[in-house]
């Protein structure tokens, strides 16, 4: 696929009602791409996919829970079928949970390492025998910049199981042209940020990590940007 010329791609973005996956599902589809955007809220997924359908693209809501593996693969089959093919897997989705590990929900542990780490593994299994069909197809995945501080260590291991993850599929896929890349974001302005001492304004926007996204797809089919991190031009804090 000509990587200045995205119209006629197909994206499956999982996570898409998020801040974030809202934001890269209203950037793609206005470049052309048509999607499939996969969550597990029916009504916010087609709100999202109303504002993405006035860029006159082809968009497709599929349901999903992305902490029960086992709902992954007829999703990205569902996806797959809807739009006739994929070209770029966009995975947005992720949750936190703060907490000690000696004094930790072990349920609570396990929900993190399962959407975190243990759905992008299913959903970049499923999508990547349709994406390698094609030269210039992606896998990108949003993860997080690391940060050693107390409270989030099955975050912190989910963030970077996938960071492996990635390192060793890109090796499994580059000869089918196929991209792979973690994108890192620094504190984003989504609703999931509570902490009241942060300048929401002066945080990374959806937006640029849309467009970061926008830009590894749009990347010449000669390179690969493997890891990106995005950080806050200004501090946030207050």
């Amino acid at each position: 696929m000509n990587s200045e010329q995205l119209d006629n791609g197909r994206a499956l973005i999982a996570g898409a009602s998020g801040g974030i996956g809202a934001a890269v599902s209203r950037e793609l589809a206005n470049n052309g791409i048509s999607l499939a955007l996969v969550g597990r809220d029916a009504a916010k997924l087609e709100s999202v996919a109303e504002s993405c359908r006035s860029s006159a693209v082809a968009v497709h809501s599929v349901v999903c829970d992305l902490a029960a593996c086992e709902s992954i693969e007829p999703a990205v089959q569902q996806a797959i079928d809807k739009l006739g093919g994929l070209d770029y897997l966009v995975n947005c989705a992720g949750i936190s949970r703060r907490g000690q590990l000696h004094e930790s929900d072990l349920a609570d542990a396990e929900a993190v390492l399962d959407v975190n780490l243990r759905a992008h593994m299913h959903l970049a299994r499923y999508a990547l025998p349709e994406i390698n069909k094609h030269s210039g197809g992606a896998v990108i995945k949003i993860g997080a910049v690391n940060h050693a501080y107390t409270g989030v260590n099955t975050y912190t291991a989910a963030n970077l199981g996938a960071d492996g993850l990635a390192e060793v599929m890109f090796e499994d896929v580059r000869e089918f042209g196929t991209r792979v890349c973690t994108i890192k974001p620094g504190w984003v302005n989504t609703p999931l940020v509570t902490a009241a001492n942060i300048d929401k304004e002066l945080m990374i926007q959806p937006q640029d990590v849309a467009r970061a996204v926008l830009f590894m797809i749009r990347m010449p089919e000669s390179a690969c940007v493997t890891q990106m991190t995005i950080l806050p031009q200004r501090s946030p804090y207050i």
